[in-house]
């Protein structure tokens, strides 16, 4: 048979091969899509089948033309230099993939920050991870509505984040300004227990995903209930509140501890907030 016309064969044979795999990967999506109600449980069956019918085309592909690999060695030697240097960051990339999948640096779900871009991630292909973008012009690290892809490769060059993989709490203080006048004592107790309030159970249930996590992380934390720190500013007192929130309630949780507080401190006359101020002495 001509060198030409086996060729020829071969890409046809590959052609037919990849439309088959192709109507099959359709076949069962379909059949997850009306089977699997849940989904993030449909969409990880989806990428898995989508995976699956990839390799075994790739692997049917390789066996029509596994005849010729020998017969191109020497060619496909002396080009592998230009295509390593022209797909260096596919390739890396696609190790990046394997990375992020082999030691679970973040998943589908997660909250994380890498190369100063934080999001929700949504999907994780072989060269690229897409996020809902949060933050950026959006307070209180809320959604932008913005998708945001980044190459996989990031993950060996810059640092990653992940708000969610341990546990899904996070610390957030929240600081109000008092007069040197004012009641300071009151003051902490009133914002002690308006913290307490609006945390609620949340100390027990985070103690509880702490000691799940610990199973696969070292961490050490002991107390989660919520604390009021003092401090000396120049126009008053300082009051910080620390306590420990849902990483996707921050913001919500935040306006409730300041529109109890406001409430709070409106009906006592003891304390009142402080403003920057400036006095003239002649």
């Amino acid at each position: 048979m001509p060198f030409g016309t086996e060729i020829a064969n071969k890409i046809f044979s590959s052609i037919i091969v990849l439309a088959a795999f192709y109507l099959l990967g359709v076949f069962f999506r379909k059949i997850i899509s009306k089977t699997v109600p849940n989904s993030v449980q449909r969409y990880k069956a989806t990428k898995r089948i989508s995976l699956l019918v990839g390799v075994s085309a790739l692997l049917v592909i390789g066996m029509i033309w596994a005849e010729m690999l020998g017969s191109i060695t020497t060619m496909l030697g002396l080009l592998s230099a230009g295509i390593a240097l022209a797909l260096k960051d596919p390739l890396s990339s696609v190790v990046g993939w394997l990375h992020i999948n082999g030691s679970k640096l973040y998943s589908v779900g997660d909250r994380i920050e890498i190369g100063g871009i934080k999001g929700d991630v949504i999907d994780i292909s072989m060269l690229t991870t897409s996020m809902i973008e949060i933050g950026n012009w959006v307070n209180g690290e809320q959604s932008t509505g913005r998708l945001v892809k980044i190459p996989n490769n990031w993950v060996f060059t810059k640092e990653t984040f992940n708000y969610t993989q341990a546990f899904p709490y996070i610390w957030t203080e929240l600081a109000i300004t008092i007069t040197f006048e004012s009641d300071y004592r009151k003051a902490v107790e009133i914002y002690h227990q308006v913290l307490k309030k609006v945390v609620g159970n949340s100390p027990r249930e985070v103690e509880q995903a702490i000691r799940r996590a610990q199973e696969k992380f070292l961490i050490h934390y002991k107390n989660f209930d919520p604390i009021v720190y003092i401090k000396i500013a120049d126009s008053g007192v300082n009051l910080i509140g620390r306590f420990l929130v849902n990483v996707r309630q921050r913001r919500s949780m935040e306006s409730k501890v300041f529109d109890l507080l406001l409430n709070e401190i409106n009906a006592t006359p003891e304390v009142e907030l402080a403003y920057t101020t400036y006095r003239i002495v002649n």
